[in-house]
């Protein structure tokens, strides 16, 4: 029995043709697992920089452009809103970059989990002491 694997058009069923093929999307091609993050340089980060940095890690969860992310709803000190979890994650993701629990999630003022601006404020304060190899 021989199976027909061409289209009406005459091209290949499983492969679009050049012509129709979508677009790329401008979305991290990076799971978020593998992000990799340079203590020495998450140190050398001002509160804005490491905003950026945590808004690039966002992308990177949730597979969606950088601009997709950062037109989220902001939260009152201007910066994206997150929610808990996600906060967590992003905390949790810069501390395995230094080999350790950066917070513990008890002592933390619940306000400080609810923006990208005061995680990045949290991690701030968190990573000044921590000596890293290699740091000068």
């Amino acid at each position: 029995m021989a199976e027909n694997m061409e289209g009406t058009s005459g091209a290949p069923l499983f492969f679009p043709s050049p012509d129709t093929a979508q677009p790329v999307p401008d979305v991290a091609d990076l799971q978020p697992s593998a992000i990799n993050l340079d203590p020495v340089a998450l140190q050398a980060m001002n509160r804005e920089e490491l905003g950026k940095e945590i808004l690039e890690m966002l992308a990177c969860l949730r597979r969606r452009p950088l601009q997709e992310v950062t037109e989220g709803a902001p939260y009152t000190d201007g910066t994206l809103a997150l929610d808990s979890m996600t906060a967590v994650w992003v905390i949790s993701t810069v501390g395995k970059a230094f080999k350790r629990r950066l917070v513990r999630l008890s002592e933390v003022d619940n306000e400080s989990l609810r923006s990208v601006g005061g995680v990045a404020q949290l991690i701030q304060q968190a990573i000044v002491p921590i000596d890293v190899a290699g740091a000068a």
